[in-house]
């Protein structure tokens, strides 16, 4: 049986999302009918895990400036590997690949996957530009992969996605090894975090989509009556010593630990009691899918894809975007009651066991590929 060849190309390597996605659909999709490989630069946690699991991988550097470099290396390693499906993650992978690949590989067919339409949630002439880049990009993509709905509402109305050529799937996590918890004592241990505290916990990167100035407020007035109360936050960025600043001015600097980017994640949700992700825009956060697999109570924002994950009341709470009171009041809310607590809990883990494993995610993703290889 002749494989069919599959490229997934992401220009970061970084532990994001995106990569996660990425790792996990060149991990699950069928060996047996498809031979698939990655491209992305050669240093990074997908570079790394990948290459540890003997996933084929090809070393690619690519701008998310317009040059001449970049553009010779992605025609090379097309021209060199002669793929059937060239399959691209974010802007510049989707820029460079679909563009390169239309022109060096005419018998390739152009996947691209959104992970969030960033750019429509900011006014600026930079995200009007990357708008229309992606409408011209549209013409010669044979199929767009939204990770939830709301990227396809909101996609569709930019006209960066074609309606007759769309697939929604998505985004999937290895559900058993966030089954159980670690003994919380022993991973708290990790993070010297003292036994009796209430550990709310955040993954993302340090960025103001993800909302973490407001979180830092929301906790300056929960330490107020519950001095026993933690913050941990996970990951890195751009405005890492702002936010450091921050909880130094609302006097709240021993009540939250930033722990920069780590891999862990396991540990540190076994760690925490509550998870909060209060994000300005999203697509579909894979750390929210983690925590609620490993029964985290969660406090998410009521955006984009987020509400398609959170049935507010039922599996977890969703909270206003930028919006300290209502933010307050839920984290406080789930310190307070126990029987609300537990049923999110329950019922977060029912979710994700229904609708988001990596399995599922990458056997939806296969048959988008035969089905774009038989009718075309």
């Amino acid at each position: 049986m002749i494989k069919t060849r599959i490229l997934l190309m992401i220009d970061d390597a970084t532990l994001g999302g995106g990569q996660m996605h990425v790792f996990l659909l060149a991990k699950y999709l069928d060996k047996s009918q498809f031979e698939v490989s990655i491209a992305t630069e050669s240093q990074g946690w997908l570079f790394d895990t990948a290459s540890a699991l003997n996933i084929p991988l090809h070393q690619l550097n690519i701008s998310n400036k317009i040059t001449w470099k970049s553009f010779k290396n992605v025609q090379e390693l097309l021209i060199k590997n002669h793929f059937d499906i060239i399959h691209t993650h974010g802007g510049t992978a989707g820029f460079w690949g679909r563009l390169v690949g239309k022109i060096s590989s005419k018998s390739s067919k152009i996947i691209h996957t959104y992970h969030g339409l960033h750019y429509l949630n900011q006014n600026s002439i930079k995200s009007k530009i990357f708008k229309l880049i992606d409408q011209l990009l549209l013409l010669i993509t044979n199929q767009i992969i939204c990770v939830c709905k709301a990227d396809y509402v909101s996609g569709l109305a930019a006209k960066v996605v074609a309606p007759n050529a769309y697939t929604i799937i998505y985004n999937g996590i290895e559900i058993d090894k966030f089954s159980s918890n670690l003994d919380q004592q022993k991973a708290r241990k990790i993070f010297n975090i003292e036994p009796e505290k209430i550990i709310f916990g955040n993954v993302a990167r340090l960025h103001p989509q993800k909302g973490h100035k407001i979180l830092l407020q929301a906790l300056a007035k929960i330490v107020n009556s519950y001095t026993n109360t933690h913050l941990l936050i996970v990951g890195d960025g751009e405005i890492r010593e702002e936010l450091i600043k921050i909880a130094q001015e609302l006097g709240i600097k021993n009540h939250v630990s930033f722990l920069g980017a780590r891999s862990d994640i396991y540990e540190f949700l076994s760690a925490i009691d509550i998870f909060v992700l209060p994000s300005l825009w999203e697509g579909q956060p894979i750390a929210l899918l983690e925590a609620l697999a490993m029964g985290k109570p969660c406090i998410a924002s009521n955006v984009n894809g987020i509400p398609e994950i959170i049935n507010n009341g039922i599996n977890g709470y969703l909270v206003n975007p930028n919006d300290v009171d209502n933010l307050y009041e839920l984290m406080t809310s789930l310190i307070l009651d126990k029987q609300k607590f537990e049923q999110f809990s329950v019922n977060g883990k029912i979710t994700v066991s229904d609708m988001f494993s990596a399995q599922n995610m990458a056997d939806k993703t296969a048959q988008v590929y035969t089905n774009l290889l038989i009718n075309n």
